[in-house]
């Protein structure tokens, strides 16, 4: 059995994985084995025999539950390589030190706290790894290995070195990342000679000191995330140096001595607080990238090289730079303009006596530095960089003075940045760009200067002849230059979120040009040369302002992806599949569309077909008849939110993956829709219908995984049938017996004591506010819709409740099938809020999977709500448990907290009495997933929690809510996890986990805290962030909770500003309005968002200005009864002024009745609201009038019969 087991070979033998305790025996028989591999197993120990193996030189004992050195390990005498990573060592048996032949020792990922100092025998180890241990001391022991070329020693406690470190004078690679250094080491650097590469990643480091220029060899130097705000000028003497990686620190400038490191090839300063781009970088010749996003950069100049003095300005300027000591600066430019006097007056002077002069001034400005850092405080490094400085201006004087001005000119002009080929400049706030820069730039390849304040591109810019990609994202540009033709080679062009009017009739020239994205701009109309762009593969038009389709737009043959979405569109051609055969994913959504194309599934290959929010009502026979025979693969069509009236037999010859017909006006699903084509369906929405749905429509589709039929009528077969899915109690969905589909369901079983007590009081809480949803459907037919419940309710008459214990206990999750929530506007606790709306959107986007999940809980009991999002990575499994259990848990133990002997009363309940709740809570679920087994999986949250009158927030991750107040101001009620974060990094640190230089734990999550990631335990974290936050005020208006899908493309207020835009929509629609323009901007994730009115009794469209137009129309008031008094003094004397008159009496009406009718009516009907108002109104003044006096003078005098008229109509009211 053993020889079966064990993949047995001459000089080769793995027993990787076999779970053995001990080695067996048939290992001793061959003599000649080199390569012994026993990884993930448990074998405590060696046998003594093992000796024999004499030849053997590499040994894997990883993963074996080490807590000491396995015995007879000492006694192979031959090892060279020796492999114990993953295990519980604290320390090594001194008799390794036998293995002298041995040239590498692998210990990573144990708990090392010494090493024993007999190991320094070791003379031939050559490759030392001590990663993820927790030396808090370094090993005497290893200085002693001479021979040594690569330590590693990144995630341990280590705060310095011991001088005996320079001893190693052939280290060739040193990693000291993840550690507690506070100083950058000075005397155990001296003489590392060979060193080439050092990273100091994530330590506490303040400054890059002096010892760095012993390091002359050095080619990769990276101290990314620490707390560096000074780097010495003596980093010129790393000429080797090729990469420079200085990413998030606290840096407002660069040493001028940085131009000098002319092999420096990468420059990494991003998230940085520059307030201006260091200048030196603009002058190294060999830099190929350059990283500069989200540095703090206000401002950026190029200083040109003109006559003796460009030396002498390029240095005034880089020291004037903000943020820097101006005073000292200052100082030293008005001594430099007294030397330029000088050279000026005595330019007949020998070179002695310049030196001599020379030499006096160094001696002044030492004992002015010396004064300055006795009074001001300055370090000793700052002495040193000014010493520095000023040695390079003596040098930089008497090399201009020796050769020609022009040859400097000639030669530098042509070698600086001649060589970029990436440079980034996004996330700054840059106003403009120097012209003179891109003049150098010959060979750059790609330029990003997304999300800054630039108004106009530089033309230089289009004078960069290999440019292949031009990222302008988010910058208020209002053209594009014509010489854009000059770009023969570019590939990429992003205008996304600029101002622009117009495109450029040269853009055709582009002929290389395949991805252009113009979305949210403000373009009419396109060139006519643009169809000459026929490698175009990509193009969004979106959230433009287009009125007719483009039919320059249809030469374009090899188009993949058209999204022209958020226009103004009524139609397109039938055809345009036709012109477009290689036509992949079309997307008009959100237009005025009101015909269906025939024949778009008659030709091409087209497959994903969005054409929601617009206004078809019927479509085209055609449609389902004419279908390309290269067309048979099932099509993703979204027809939500129009007005379609039927879904009929006709549908079951379209072969479906994905269909979304909700919000529209069907009154029926006819199942016999479905059939063989349709039988691949897995996605169907058919919510807000008011349809009646039967429970054919589950066994016609076998394949589906995703169903929401919320807003409709369900049979009562239907029904029950949903009430038989069984949910184990380990969260293990169970298959329905009576169905063969074995869906998944969303609706789940409150197992609450205490919700089952209160369950009658419940039940007439609801039918409350039953009554009062219907007086309000009454009131505001135009916003809201009849709904009927869909859970044990038909035709509005109570049906025997199986499943469902109560109208609240729903969840609604992409995921799973059934979505439901609770089917009419829903009420808080009127003495604490008034009505408020719900609405989500969700869509799977560019992802082969949709891996969010939503849960609803409005109403879970009387004073709760709950309301959440997941965003699941890897798969959807941790986000659907989340969903389907989290919310009923967290309602519980509240309840028990609230309800078990009276310890908490629900108003006491505060931020930290819901944090241990929380803390427990997310623990215990997160072991549950732990002990489930789940795979790599996991899911960010966040949830709001309305108790009373207060919002609670608790997030995980990067899904993000915020709240937006009457102003329509975006407030961030929560925080994101991500593992670039300062505070994050440095509980990663502690936890011993790295981020690299991805922003990713250990390289592989994106996030630092979420649900599940059993690999990534315990550096991510389950403690959740709790914000508390007051709604009595009634000074927030919306909550919005989403994914990052969102706002990976969306900023707060630019979701705040779609919400406020379209406040007289229905919440469905706001939230279906933020997902398209999150997926019109590109965002490449899930996308998932939930939309919640807190008070929509308050007027929408007054939201903004209800303050400013009370205090408006009160002075308007005051003003115009002023000028009617005035004006009536004077019309018994002057005729003329009756004209005046009557056009004041108008604008008094206007202002008074447009004030009355703001309170009933929105302004968008303001004006003709305003006339009936004030015909009724006058009218109703006249019947009311009594006074037969008044009404002779109004037979005898029209303009006194107004008079009268207007002040009985002020008395009324």
């Amino acid at each position: 059995m053993e020889n079966r087991e064990i993949d047995l070979t001459k000089e080769f033998l793995s027993l990787f994985g076999k779970k053995l305790e001990e080695l067996p025996t048939v290992v001793m028989s061959y003599p000649s084995l080199k390569r012994l591999i026993l990884r993930n197993n448990h074998i405590p120990s060696l046998p003594t025999k093992l000796k024999h193996l004499n030849n053997l030189q590499f040994l894997d004992y990883s993963q074996n539950c080490l807590t000491s050195t396995p015995l007879n390990l000492w006694n192979l005498k031959s090892l060279k390589t020796l492999v114990i990573d993953i295990n519980l060592l604290t320390t090594l048996d001194s008799r390794l030190s036998s293995l002298v032949d041995l040239g590498s020792l692998r210990l990573r990922k144990n708990k090392l706290n010494c090493l024993p100092q007999s190991l320094s025998s070791l003379k031939s180890l050559k490759h030392l790894d001590l990663g993820y241990n927790v030396l808090k001391m370094f090993p005497i022991c290893v200085c002693h290995f001479e021979h040594l070329t690569t330590l590693l020693l990144d995630q341990n406690r280590l705060r310095e070195l011991p001088k005996d470190f320079n001893r190693l004078k052939n280290l060739n690679k040193l990693v000291l990342s993840f550690n507690d250094f506070v100083e950058f080491p000075n005397e155990p650097f001296q003489n590392l000679t060979k060193l080439k590469t050092l990273e100091m990643n994530g330590c506490a480091l303040i400054e890059i000191g002096d010892s760095i220029s012993n390091l002359i060899n050095l080619v990769f130097f990276s101290v990314r995330s620490n707390r560096i705000s000074f780097v010495s000028e003596k980093i010129s003497n790393l000429d080797k140096l090729a990469t420079f990686d200085l990413t998030d620190n606290l840096l407002t400038r660069l040493p001028n001595s940085v131009s000098k490191l002319n092999s420096l090839k990468i420059i990494k300063i991003s998230k940085n607080k520059f307030s201006q781009f260091p200048t030196s970088i603009l002058q190294l010749p060999n830099l190929t990238h350059i990283l500069a996003w989200k540095a703090g950069l206000q401002k950026m100049s190029y200083i040109e090289e003109n006559g003796n003095n460009k030396k002498q300005n390029t240095t005034h300027k880089q020291k004037g730079e903000p943020n820097g000591n101006n005073n000292d600066y200052n100082e030293e430019n008005e001594k430099k303009e007294k030397k330029i006097k000088k050279k000026k007056e005595n330019g007949n002077k020998t070179e002695k006596e310049h030196e001599n002069e020379n030499e006096k001034e160094k001696e002044n400005e030492n004992q002015r530095e010396k004064q300055r850092g006795r009074g001001r405080g300055i370090g000793i490094g700052r002495e040193r960089e000014r010493n520095m400085e000023i040695e390079i201006q003596k040098s930089n004087k008497i090399k201009t003075n020796q050769v020609p001005t022009k040859e400097i000119t000639s030669t530098n002009n042509n070698s600086h940045l001649g060589e970029l080929n990436f440079f980034e400049l996004g996330n700054n706030n840059l106003k403009k760009l120097p012209e003179e820069l891109f003049l150098k730039l010959k060979n750059l390849r790609r330029l990003s200067i997304r999300n800054n304040s630039i108004t106009d591109l530089p033309e230089t810019i289009f004078n960069i002849p290999h440019l292949w990609t031009l990222n302008v994202i988010n910058n208020p540009i209002k053209e594009i230059s014509c010489k854009i033709q000059q770009l023969q080679n570019l590939v990429e062009l992003n205008f996304q979120s600029a101002l622009l009017k117009a495109i450029p009739a040269e853009l055709y020239l582009c002929q290389k040009l395949k991805k252009l994205n113009l979305c949210n701009n403000k373009l009419k109309v396109l060139p006519k040369g643009i169809s000459n762009l026929d490698k175009l593969s990509k193009l969004n038009l979106s959230l433009n302002k287009f009125e007719t389709f483009p039919l320059e737009i249809l030469k374009l043959y090899r188009l993949n992806i058209l999204r022209i979405s958020g226009n103004r569109l009524t139609a397109i051609p039938d055809t345009i599949t036709k012109h477009l055969y290689n036509l992949n994913e079309l997307d008009v959504s959100n237009n005025g569309i009101y015909f269906f194309p025939k024949y778009i599934l008659k030709y091409g290959v087209i497959r994903k077909i969005y054409f929601s929010c617009n206004n078809i009502s019927n479509l085209p026979h055609q449609l389902f008849f004419e279908i390309s025979d290269l067309n048979m693969s099932p099509f993703l069509i979204d027809l939500s939110h129009n007005k379609l009236t039927s879904f009929d037999s006709n549908w079951k010859n379209i072969p479906l993956r994905g269909l979304d017909i909700s919000h529209n006006k069907i009154n029926k699903i006819d199942n016999t829709a479905f059939g063989e084509k349709t039988m691949e369906l897995h996605t169907f929405k058919v919510s807000h219908n008011n349809a009646f749905i039967d429970l054919p429509i589950l066994s016609e589709l076998p394949n589906l995984k995703i169903l929401h039929l919320e807003g409709n009528t369900l049979s009562k077969n239907l029904i029950n049938v949903l009430n038989n899915e069984e949910i184990n109690d380990n969260g293990v969905e169970g298959k329905n017996k009576n169905n063969a589909v074995g869906m998944k369901n969303t609706i789940k079983q409150t197992k609450n004591k205490d919700l089952n007590k209160n369950k009658k009081n419940n039940n007439n809480n609801n039918n409350n506010n039953n009554n009062n949803n219907n007086r309000n459907n009454n009131n505001n037919n135009n916003n809201t819709k009849k709904i009927r419940f869909t859970n044990g309710e038909k035709n509005g008459k109570k049906t025997k409740k199986k499943r469902f214990q109560s109208i609240n206990d729903l969840i609604v999750n992409p995921d799973i099938p059934l979505k439901t929530k609770k089917g009419r506007h829903l009420f808080f606790d009127e003495k604490y809020c008034p009505i408020f709306k719900i609405g989500y959107s969700e869509m799977q986007g560019l992802r082969q999977t949709q891996e969010d999940s939503i849960a609803i809980h409005p109403m879970i009991n009387k004073n709760i709500h709950y309301f959440a999002v997941f965003d699941g990575h890897g798969s959807s499994d941790v986000s659907n448990r989340a969903a389907d259990k989290l919310g009923e848990l967290l309602i519980n133990d509240i309840n028990e907290k609230i309800n078990n002997g009276g310890q908490l009363e629900i108003d006491a309940l505060n931020v930290t009495q819901l944090t241990k709740i929380c803390d427990k809570l997310f623990k215990e679920f997160n072991q549950t997933l732990n002990k489930l087994m789940i795979d790599l999986s996991g899911s960010t949250a966040v949830i709001a929690l309305i108790i009373k009158n207060k919002l609670y927030s608790i997030n995980l991750g990067d899904s993000r809510a915020i709240l937006i107040d009457n102003e329509g101001k975006a407030i961030q009620i929560t925080d994101d996890h991500k593992p670039t974060n300062r505070d994050e990094l440095l509980r990663i640190k502690f936890l011993r986990g790295t981020v690299t230089n991805n922003g990713r734990i250990n390289g592989g999550l994106a996030v630092s805290r979420c649900f599940g990631d059993r690999d990534f335990q315990p550096w991510v974290s389950v403690k959740p962030v709790i914000q508390c936050f007051d709604l009595s005020r009634k000074d927030k208006k919306y909550l919005v909770l989403a994914c990052d899908g969102v706002w990976d493309v969306l900023s707060n207020q630019d979701v705040a500003d779609i919400v406020t835009q379209n406040a007289n929509l229905d919440v469905e629609t706001i939230a279906f309005k933020i997902k398209i323009n999150a997926y019109s901007k590109e965002s490449t994730d899930n996308i998932s968002v939930i939309v919640i009115d807190l008070f929509p009794n308050i007027n929408n469209n007054n939201i903004e200005t209800q303050n400013s137009t009370d205090l408006q129309f009160n002075e308007q008031k005051k003003n115009a009864e002023k000028q009617i008094h005035y004006a009536k003094q004077l019309l018994n004397r002057f005729d003329q002024y009756s004209l005046k008159l009557d056009q004041l009496i108008e604008n008094y009406d206007h202002i008074f009745m447009n004030k009355n009718n703001s309170n009933v009516k929105n302004n968008s009907n303001m004006t003709n609201s305003g006339r009936s108002n004030k015909m009724n109104a006058k009218n109703a003044n006249t019947c009311n009038n009594n006074n037969k006096k008044e009404k002779e003078k109004e037979k005898k005098d029209n303009n006194k019969g107004k008079t009268s008229n207007i002040v009985h109509k002020n008395d009324n009211n």
